[in-house]
This record gives C-alpha cells, sequence and structure tokens, in this order.
C-alpha cells in the first residue's frame, strides 16, 4: 500500500510538473519553471521509494534551489539569473561527482555514513531535509519582503501577495518534518502516516499553485521602473535620496493634490503606482518619492487613507440605505469587502459597522 502512495504521489507530481512548466495561462513563466522542475524532482524522489533505488538520488540536491530560484522569480519582477545563483548547485555537483567516483566500488554515496551523535548515524542523505529546510526559510523570507514591496505598488496587494505561495512552503515544511523523521529519528508512527502525508500533500501542492495569478502584471517599461525602485530600496530603505528639486516637488505635489481632491483617482480600484506615475507624467521611482516625501508613507497607505475617509463620508450620509456595505466599499475605491474591512479597521480603529453605530449614538 505504501509502495502504491509512493507510485501515485509521483504520478501526481508528474502531472503537475507538466502543467506548470507548460502554464496554460503563460504567467510568471520562468518562476513557474524552477517550480516545475522543483516538482518533477519530487517526483523522481517518491519513484525511488517505489522501486527502493537510490540510483537518481543526487537529483534531490537540486531541491532546496529549484525552490528558491522559483520564489526569487515570483517575487523579483524582470529577475535574471546571476552568477552567484550558480552557487546553490555545488552541493548537487559535488555530490554527483562524488558518486560517480563513489558508485563502482562502494554502491550508493547516499548510504554512506559520516558521523555519529549518540545512538544516531548521520548518512550522507540525511543532509538533505536540513538542506530542504533552510532553503523554505529563505523562501518564506522572500515572500515577506515581497509583501512588504507590494505596498509601495499597489494599493489592493491582496489580489498579488502570493499567498498561495506561503500555504506551498507550509506544506512543504510538513513534508520536511516527517522527512527529518524518517531519515534520523525513526518515530514508528509518523513512519507509518508518512506515505498518507506525502500523496496528500502532492494534492495541496497542486491546489495552491494553480491559484496563482500574475504577480506584476504591468509592462516590460513599468516592471524595468519597478525592479530597479524595489532594488535601490533595499539598500536605501526610506529613499534618502533627492529625485525631485524643490520647484519640481512643488509642482508635482499640486498636481497630486488635483489627481487626488479634484480627480479623486482613488475612487479607481484598479489604481496602481504605474497608473498613478502616468497620470503624474513622473516616473515610477519618482512618484514613489514624491508619496513618500509628502506623506511620510507609501502608496498603500496614502491611497487607501483616501479611500477609508471617502467610505466614512459615505457612511454618515446615509449612503447604506441605498448601498449595502460590499456596495459602499466598491463606491469608494476598494476592490473587495475583506480589503475594505482591512483598511477601514485599520485607519480607524474600527469595523464599518461599528463605526455607523458610534456616529448614530453620537
Amino acid at each position: 500500500m505504501n509502495a502504491f502512495l509512493m507510485c501515485f504521489s509521483a504520478g501526481g507530481c508528474f502531472l503537475l510538473g507538466f502543467l506548470l512548466f507548460f502554464h496554460p495561462l503563460k504567467q510568471n513563466t520562468v518562476a513557474n519553471r524552477w517550480l516545475a522542475l522543483f516538482v518533477l524532482i519530487m517526483g523522481t524522489a517518491f519513484l525511488g521509494i517505489y522501486f527502493g533505488s537510490n540510483v537518481l538520488s543526487s537529483l534531490e540536491f537540486l531541491l532546496p534551489p529549484c525552490l528558491y530560484l522559483s520564489t526569487l522569480y515570483f517575487v523579483e519582477p524582470l529577475r535574471v539569473f546571476k552568477k552567484k545563483d550558480g552557487l546553490h548547485f555545488v552541493p548537487f555537483l559535488l555530490c554527483l561527482g562524488l558518486q560517480m567516483m563513489w558508485l563502482p566500488e562502494n554502491g550508493d554515496l547516499m548510504t554512506a555514513s559520516l558521523f555519529e551523535v549518540g545512538n544516531f548515524i548521520f548518512f550522507t542523505r540525511d543532509l538533505l531535509p536540513f538542506q530542504f529546510l533552510v532553503y523554505i526559510i529563505l523562501s518564506y523570507r522572500a515572500l515577506n519582503l515581497h509583501q512588504k514591496n507590494l505596498k509601495l505598488i499597489t494599493a489592493a496587494p491582496k489580489e498579488i501577495d502570493l499567498d498561495w505561495l506561503r500555504y506551498f512552503l507550509l506544506i512543504l515544511s510538513v513534508i520536511s518534518v516527517f522527512w527529518i523523521n524518517d531519515a534520523v529519528f525513526g518515530f514508528s508512527f509518523l513512519l507509518k502516516v508518512m506515505p498518507v502525508i506525502y500523496t496528500s500533500s502532492v494534492f495541496f501542492l497542486a491546489y495552491f499553485s494553480i491559484r496563482q495569478n500574475a504577480v506584476f502584471a504591468f509592462n516590460k517599461t513599468d516592471l524595468k521602473e519597478i525592479s530597479d525602485l524595489l532594488e535601490q530600496l533595499l539598500t536605501d530603505e526610506r529613499q534618502k535620496t533627492e529625485r525631485l528639486n524643490d520647484k519640481e516637488f512643488a509642482v508635482f505635489s499640486e498636481k497630486l493634490n488635483q489627481l487626488m481632491v479634484g480627480d479623486r483617482v482613488f475612487l479607481n480600484n484598479e489604481l496602481s503606482l504605474p497608473g498613478l506615475a502616468s497620470q503624474l507624467g513622473l516616473s515610477i521611482h519618482d512618484t514613489s518619492y514624491l508619496i513618500n516625501r509628502l506623506t511620510g508613507s507609501n502608496f498603500y497607505t496614502f491611497i487607501n487613507q483616501s479611500r477609508v475617509e471617502e467610505a466614512k463620508k459615505q457612511l454618515i450620509a446615509g449612503r447604506m440605505e441605498n448601498l449595502n456595505m460590499v456596495g459602499i466599499a466598491f463606491a469608494s475605491g476598494f476592490n473587495s469587502k475583506t480589503a475594505f474591512n482591512t483598511a477601514f479597521k485599520k485607519y480607524t480603529g474600527c469595523s464599518p459597522t461599528a463605526y455607523v453605530k458610534q456616529q448614530k449614538s453620537n
């Protein structure tokens, strides 16, 4: 039964890997191909368990870097493969080279004993789950930075915040726990349920991976500017570099005020930093700098505060008689009730419903 589940899991991985590599929507192409390679290698690992063979086990050292590079390509627009990225593949190349020298006389390198700690004997293969866990943590860090950066360019990050990838990594974390137990501790209960956990995990991985949206749905020119903005902020978080002189700052501050107060552009629920930059006649980076210098906040806060103020006006004016709460949300520029409730509570300290009750009591 366990062998059957491993074989079944391998088949699921190969199917998912094929779908990710030839993604029908052609979005996040490079990231999905790295992710496809990760899933395909995971499938070969399951096959190795099924056939009881470790011939391809050195391929498993490719799992951590493929996962990490996939994450980086999801969160960094226009990323290119760098020389230092090749360092992530050193463990695989080292293992492959040693395997080729070791195999003829000594059998599989992965079963070679490394050292002993108490009653535990560590083999070469025992290094894999720990390497895997480290790279999952690195991927989580990249995702957290991504969520922070999204607030610089959009007022509705929920659509592209890669939460599905966060769940994907969470499932892989569970797999790593069972993997470490299998490699080192050998708790019998965990070993018994491990095949079921692995098989279930494959289906959950497939579910979350197909829910993805295009992360940065902008043209290449805008993507290049966004990429430059995010790269600079890694070393200059507060945007200390003066990008507009005092005269330019005064002119564009007035123009921004006209767009926000006169044209009420914040009511457009698809408004993004590139869109606002286009209306101002500024670069994306300069627009981000303008907002930060003018308000001390990022694009997300700047736009959503205006939307919350608009929602407060509509709630006080009794628009609830003609519009429900979802209608108020969309009329104020939000693209979902969840985003509306989250922003409203953040900037007022209470929910929209509680706010209406407070105003009536006053």
